[in-house]
């Protein structure tokens, strides 16, 4: 009685070290963007704690905060984009890691694949006769000026 074990090439890949590189790189990145956003939802919350009026004890509680327009626009502006990038990088960089995406080909091999496309390359793809003439053009331009 023999059983033979079937292993698909999808399979063995998972195993192999450029497979864990490459997760490890997309672990990495995504990581980064944490770290990022964290760090620009720290510093938000102290500029926010830093601008809040506690009175003493003989002191007025409506008393009117100095501070200039300009430095808070900058503020609000420099903390928003902090994390709305660190978010947004969580989002792309997550995505891809779950999605097992490290290029801008293998995302648009995905994206065909989940659209019902067959994904193939485009340079698989035959050409048409106006394109044919032009690459030849192109080539010949090419090779006349490498003589």
């Amino acid at each position: 009685m023999s059983s033979t074990v079937t292993i698909s090439t999808r399979e063995i890949s998972v195993f192999s070290e450029e497979y864990k590189k490459r997760r490890k790189l997309q672990m990495m990145r995504f990581f980064g963007a944490t770290a990022f956003t964290l760090l620009s939802a720290r510093l938000a919350f102290r500029g926010v704690q830093s601008r809040k009026y506690v009175p003493n004890m003989f002191q007025l509680n409506h008393k009117p905060p100095l501070y200039s327009f300009q430095g808070e626009a900058v503020s609000a502006l420099a903390f928003g984009t902090g994390l709305a990038t660190g978010s947004f990088g969580m989002l792309v960089f997550g995505t891809c890691w779950l999605a097992d995406i490290s290029s801008f080909a293998e995302f648009t091999l995905k994206v065909r694949k989940l659209m019902g496309e067959p994904a193939t390359r485009i340079s698989e793809e035959p050409l048409d006769i106006e394109t044919q003439k032009v690459t030849q053009a192109l080539q010949e331009l090419l090779e006349n000026s490498r003589r």
